[in-house]
């Protein structure tokens, strides 16, 4: 009986797939991860060694492209399906994270097959966590305002507020992470779970407040 309760929602759910998919601003995303990608582009073709620098703002601007998911352009069609705004929202988030995690695969294998991938890729992931959190958080915040062009404003804010933090660091470097490998860089995950918190409260169906 339970299984038979769900069918119907899941059927829902899968047609409402096609027309989340080509409202959500996938295109957007694309270029945002392609045009972070062309330091490292550059460096690679010029034959430096050293393209950490490179490496750290492409994984950034890629998981800060999260943000343009917030984005909801067919709000008025896609309401009329049962399916809620939240819903809608976390696939957007599926389909643009396909798009940067495709575009930043492609950026790190050029690297492997160039210089040589750096020895500390494994903490970018906490940066780029920390991007992806505070970009859906102002993101979704920004949406739920009604505010124009949140996702722009999401992708600003989660490369700017990974920055700002990293900045900061250098007055508080026994609090703060920054990009350089330190004692306090785990701290990222705490940037990343308050973003995530704030994200999940903000993308509440208002119905349901």
């Amino acid at each position: 009986m339970l299984s038979d309760a769900r069918a119907p929602r899941r059927q829902v759910l899968v047609a409402a797939v096609g027309p989340t998919a080509r409202a959500a601003h996938l295109g957007s995303a694309a270029l945002t991860v392609a045009l972070a990608a062309v330091p490292a582009l550059v460096a690679v073709g010029r034959g430096h060694a050293e393209v950490s620098g490179p490496l750290v703002l492409s994984c950034l601007v890629a998981a800060a492209a999260l943000a343009w998911a917030v984005d909801d352009p067919a709000a008025d069609l896609l309401d009329s399906m049962p399916v809620s705004s939240p819903v809608r929202t976390r696939l957007r988030v599926v389909f643009v994270a396909g798009i940067a995690a495709l575009g930043a695969a492609a950026v790190w294998l050029l690297v492997a097959l160039g210089p040589g991938l750096p020895s500390e890729r494994r903490e970018r992931i906490p940066e780029a966590a920390a991007a992806a959190a505070l970009a859906l958080a102002v993101g979704l915040v920004a949406a739920r305002r009604g505010e124009r062009g949140a996702g722009a404003v999401g992708v600003t804010a989660g490369v700017l507020g990974t920055a700002v933090v990293a900045a900061l660091a250098h007055r508080w470097p026994d609090e703060l992470p920054t990009f350089a490998i330190s004692d306090v860089h785990e701290r990222w995950w705490v940037v990343a779970a308050v973003g995530a918190a704030v994200a999940l409260r903000a993308g509440r169906d208002p119905a349901r407040r």
